[in-house]
């Protein structure tokens, strides 16, 4: 299996002391982005997401030397990201969560998730106000549904995998996949409509 990460990851493994610190650097300024990304889209938290994030670091730090090659590093990575961010997010259950201060960006164009800096909100201000508001509706849904829910749709349309991808970072079967992003699609659809949303009011909306 082709892994772009490959030769970085065996230099960690290969090395001891102040090599490894500096491999594992490397790696760590690769990742630290997508990692916090994840972990704030599935917590809604930036407190919480931070300690996530900090979480999947040192897990990759301490386990690195045990991967084996059999999926993508990214999709491990990914992988424990995730399961962080769920344990920080079901540890605080009863913590007020903040609201998600990083644009929701989808790369395919299913639905509220989108927004591309292109739009020309300046010129449609109505519509920018709607769109604003609908973007705030399913950063907060996000942090009320199933926190396995909100992690899917960010794997989907905030970090843009594929659904074979998902299945690689879940470790399921690719009808399984499609499976559950139905459902959660229903249960973002449900939160939004709960609100008086439908999919005619979703901004450059297909829906989800």
């Amino acid at each position: 299996m082709s892994d772009p990460d490959r030769a970085l990851v065996e230099a960690c493994q290969s090395a001891i002391g102040q090599d490894f610190e500096e491999a594992y650097r490397q790696l760590f300024v690769l990742y630290q982005d997508r990692v916090y990304t994840v972990c704030l889209r599935v917590t809604g938290n930036a407190d919480d997401a931070l300690d996530a994030a900090q979480e999947t670091m040192v897990t990759l730090s301490r386990k690195v030397g045990e991967f084996a090659f059999l999926s993508k590093f990214s999709s491990w990575v990914y992988r424990i990201a995730v399961n962080s961010a769920i344990d920080v997010r079901r540890r605080r259950l009863d913590a007020p969560h903040g609201r998600v201060r990083v644009q929701m960006v989808a790369d395919d164009g299913d639905g509220p998730l989108q927004q591309h800096p292109s739009d020309p909100t300046h010129s449609d201000p109505v519509g920018a106000s709607t769109r604003a508001e609908a973007r705030s509706l399913v950063q907060e849904a996000l942090q009320q549904i199933n926190p396995r829910f909100a992690a899917l749709l960010t794997l989907r349309y905030v970090e843009g995998l594929s659904y074979e991808e998902i299945a690689e970072v879940q470790e399921t079967h690719l009808g399984t996949v499609k499976s559950r992003l139905n459902r959660a699609h229903a249960a973002l659809r449900e939160y939004l409509e709960a609100r008086g949303w439908t999919d005619d009011e979703h901004p450059q909306g297909n829906g989800i």
